[in-house]
């Protein structure tokens, strides 16, 4: 049975402190202006506690505006395409009752309900225009005063490590740590951007052709420890230099998705294609910092002609391959005069003209689990979640570690015309549980 919602409130969150004037108009970086400006979602779950709902939810507005201080993009609107307007109008803060309790959410998840708990529709579309908000917060408390609090930044101006460096600081002045999380603006000086830039360059450029309308079905996969360790056992080879977690089961998923292809549609000869944003603070030598504000991603992309013919060792070697060539010399180049061009041009060339394409992402090793208001670390994590309607997106599957660390959670979001066929994969079936309980 759905549970039931009721909205209650919705006002903005100011920053405790004016943002001063020569801060008051913030340029997006390279690295932002070349992300298509979608919403993204993360939703944390907490479990009750003994302060009452109604302090709480006032801890998390005053602890709010003291953290959008430092983050005052985020309390301020899109001015143009390259830059944000910081006047301190505020993030917008929903507060949402779900009639029931979290325990039995989570017991059962459903995976559906989860986009009530999102304060807008997900879009993949040009984003929003001048004036909009560039994120909002959704408060939603259970009755048993369990609550899931979701953050929804712009991806043009933040990625899932920016998000958490916010729900971190955030945490932080619920705490009233003197811990310093405070965003570090790096990005527009080592990534200044080019309005001048034709779209046709942008690094999602020519992805857009391979993107449908349909109906897309999600479902939800966990891979233990002990599932993990089987794949790595079947995809390692002696000369192997210890592919991680993530290569593991993104291959693995890979192929289960080419054969849910395969199956329905036979006489489809395209190429297949991964890809993997990855994060480039930790690629560059020296690192830029983990709390580098904004967007620093960039996509590996993986081909395969001929799946029959690939195992899944090959299939691994092939993520990895991909993933590799984003190096020290590849982030040299990337900061060089012409080396966005030269890097997004190599791109181009392992991505074909047709193709069957599965775009992936990882929150594995962000920290989300880590994050703590003072009643406790989130009992889980989720993200994003197709509707029940006509969308238009890419078939995509997002990695998230599990609580415990040592397993990944897979949401996979599928073309209802494979969904059934990738449900029924018996190696799949196998390696991971089908939606199990969070508890």
């Amino acid at each position: 049975m759905e549970m039931e919602m009721e909205m209650i409130s919705r006002e903005n969150i100011k920053p405790s402190t004016p943002t001063p004037d020569h801060l008051r108009v913030y340029k997006i970086s390279l690295l932002d202006q070349i992300i298509p400006p979608a919403f993204a979602p993360a939703v944390l779950y907490f479990a009750p506690d003994s302060t009452s709902v109604s302090q709480r939810i006032q801890l998390l507005k005053d602890s709010l505006a003291l953290t959008l201080t430092h983050f005052y993009p985020l309390a301020g609107v899109v001015r143009d395409a390259f830059s944000i307007d910081c006047n301190d109008e505020g993030l917008p803060f929903f507060v949402a009752n779900v009639k029931g309790l979290l325990r039995d959410f989570l017991d059962r998840p459903d995976v559906l309900f989860i986009s009530r708990l999102i304060p807008s529709e997900f879009s993949w579309d040009e984003g929003a225009g001048p004036g909009a908000n560039v994120g909002t917060v959704q408060l939603n408390y259970f009755d048993c005063g369990g609550m899931a609090i979701c953050l929804m930044l712009s991806h043009h101006i933040a990625d899932a490590t920016t998000a958490c460096t916010f729900f971190k600081s955030w945490a932080a002045a619920a705490n009233d740590s003197a811990q310093n999380l405070s965003p570090d603006y790096i990005a527009q000086s080592a990534f200044p951007q080019q309005p001048s830039m034709p779209k046709e360059s942008y690094l999602f450029y020519p992805l857009q052709k391979f993107m449908k309308i349909g109906k897309f079905v999600t479902t939800r996969y966990v891979f233990d420890a002990s599932a993990i360790s089987t794949l790595k056992a079947k995809s390692t080879s002696s000369n192997d230099n210890h592919s991680t977690r993530v290569e593991v089961v993104s291959a693995f998923i890979w192929k289960c998705f080419m054969a849910a292809v395969e199956e329905e549609s036979s006489n489809d000869h395209k190429p297949f294609l991964l890809t993997h944003p990855l994060n480039l603070r930790r690629r560059a030598e020296p690192q830029f910092p983990e709390n580098s504000f904004g967007n620093f991603l960039w996509m590996a992309a993986a081909q395969c002609g001929n799946p029959t013919d690939k195992d899944l060792k090959e299939l691994v070697k092939e993520v990895k391959r991909a993933m590799g060539r984003v190096d020290k010399q590849f982030m040299k180049r990337m900061q060089s005069e012409d080396g966005y061009y030269e890097n997004v041009e190599e791109l181009r060339q392992g991505i074909p003209e047709e193709a069957n394409w599965l775009a992936f992402s990882s929150w594995c090793k962000i920290g989300f689990y880590e994050v703590d208001f003072g009643w406790g670390r989130p009992v889980w994590l989720s993200g994003f979640v197709s509707g029940d309607s006509d969308t238009v997106l890419p078939n995509s599957a997002t990695l998230v570690e599990t609580r415990s660390g040592d397993g990944i959670e897979a949401w996979v979001i599928l073309d209802e015309r494979y969904a059934a066929a990738f449900q029924k994969n018996e190696e799949l079936l196998l390696c991971a549980c089908f939606n199990p309980t969070v508890l």
